[in-house]
């Protein structure tokens, strides 16, 4: 454990379901979703959130694992910038999040140490607004959101760009997310350290690793 302390550079996050859990946000983004694809068919809201869990578990059964929203959208036809324009216009995570002093003291013994980041299928600009909400927004040294690369986790290219651009070898990262398949699996694959969080207190699980409980 000492070793990898030592080794350790850079700490990147997933952030919705990790940094925040919070069933208001997450059925707002769900929502929006669900009205894209009703609205491209000519259907009721409630038609189009049927085709799409419908989607949702054909992929799931075709792929194993529960993909990304972004993708199930994708598989419907709804381009991903007019996806994200949507959630821009009408997700409020102000409506549901505050300031998390708890996140703040732990993201910020972290930053202390180490460089942190975000990566996720969010766009800035909501991303920027919940981390603000948090209250941690300025701990982390750069926001990979889907504006970087236009592809959404989990995808190799998209992770190869986030590595290339952070730099260091795979022991100088650690990837901290709620999704097995989509946050981790593809950096494990890489021999990066991973770290699976369903709350809040989880983080802590990084600050044992890395022996910075006493």
């Amino acid at each position: 454990m000492t070793n990898f302390s030592n080794t350790l550079k850079s700490i990147i996050f997933d952030l919705d379901g990790t940094l925040y859990v919070h069933e208001g946000v997450s059925d707002e983004i769900e929502q929006v979703a669900c009205d894209l694809v009703a609205t491209g068919r000519g259907l009721t809201t409630f038609q189009g959130g049927r085709i799409l869990r419908s989607t949702r578990q054909k992929l799931k059964e075709e792929a194993g694992s529960e993909p990304a929203l972004s993708l199930v959208c994708a598989e419907l036809g709804i381009e991903l910038a007019e996806f994200h324009q949507a959630l821009q216009d009408r997700v409020r995570p102000e409506c549901y999040l505050n300031n998390d002093t708890t996140l703040q003291h732990l993201l910020s013994s972290l930053a202390e140490r180490y460089n942190l980041f975000i990566y996720s299928n969010n766009n800035y600009p909501l991303v920027q607004k919940i981390l603000a909400l948090l209250g941690v927004e300025h701990l982390f040294s750069r926001l990979y959101t889907i504006e970087f690369c236009w592809r959404p986790k989990p995808d190799s290219e998209a992770l190869e760009q986030v590595l290339n651009d952070i730099g260091g070898p795979p022991e100088s990262f650690l990837f901290v997310g709620d999704r097995q398949h989509i946050d981790l699996l593809p950096p494990a694959e890489r021999g990066i350290a991973t770290v699976l969080v369903r709350q809040t207190d989880d983080l802590l699980q990084i600050h044992k690793l890395l022996g910075l409980l006493h």
